[in-house]
């Protein structure tokens, strides 16, 4: 939960000032990353579901509830420190994947530890690293949506603060993987429509406005390779 106030680093004022200049890039550089948590929440659904049915309906479920709240959700201008042209995103919907996915790390957790200690450990040291990139990218989502640095912190830790449903679910819940796996489903379907109805789209109207295809092409290859780094160190 602490993790997910780590884009705090860029309320400085050196670091904020860097981040409105590239705040485009920036967003593209958290679809990169988004991309490949995408790929990961996928892989691990159909790998370790034990019916396909049950892993393509977590998925469809997640793409179905991030579509409807585009339309449910009505559009508003959120508060920001800076002048600037807001992009189509919608933060709200990435709060609510990144709600799912949460509550999946807590399942996890707690299966982890019912295995051994060790175990425990092991995951939760992987879980924080992957955090500390995904979360720093979504913070950069979330102020290209127009939210304030303080707003986005809080929405972002209230958002994290759903891993303890996971905890109590998996407390109380025998079939702990399972229900681990079905919010990881969900979780991917909800990235997947944020990455293709959102972050794609604000990705290629930025370049149609105001250039810079090679440096967004950067950004999003930055994000790939660096959550491909930390899914690779830690993947078991």
């Amino acid at each position: 939960m602490l993790i997910s106030l780590t884009g705090v680093l860029f309320s400085v004022e050196v670091l904020r000032s860097w981040m409105q200049r590239n705040l485009a890039y920036l967003a593209t550089f958290a679809g990169g990353v988004l991309l490949l948590v995408v790929y990961h929440l996928l892989e691990e659904t159909l790998h370790e579901s034990s019916s396909l049915a049950l892993a393509a309906g977590a998925v469809l479920f997640g793409v179905a509830v991030m579509t409807a709240l585009h339309h449910v959700l009505p559009a508003h201008h959120h508060e920001t420190e800076h002048d600037h042209a807001h992009s189509r995103i919608d933060g709200r919907r990435i709060l609510v994947s990144d709600a799912f996915h949460n509550i999946g790390d807590g399942v996890l957790l707690v299966a982890a530890f019912a295995v051994s200690i060790p175990v425990g450990l092991s995951a939760t040291i992987g879980i924080v690293l992957h955090e500390l990139v995904q979360e720093v990218s979504e913070y950069f989502v979330l102020r290209s949506s127009g939210y304030s640095s303080r707003k986005a912190l809080a929405l972002n830790f209230l958002s994290s603060c759903t891993i303890l449903l996971g905890v109590v679910f998996a407390m109380y819940l025998s079939s702990a993987e399972n229900i681990a796996i079905l919010f990881a489903g969900i979780a991917a379907g909800g990235f997947l429509t944020i990455l293709i109805q959102d972050l794609l789209p604000n990705m290629i109207e930025s370049v149609r406005k105001q250039g810079g295809a090679g440096m967004h092409a950067v950004a999003a290859c930055l994000g790939i390779a660096l959550m491909l780094l930390v899914q690779t160190l830690f993947h078991e």
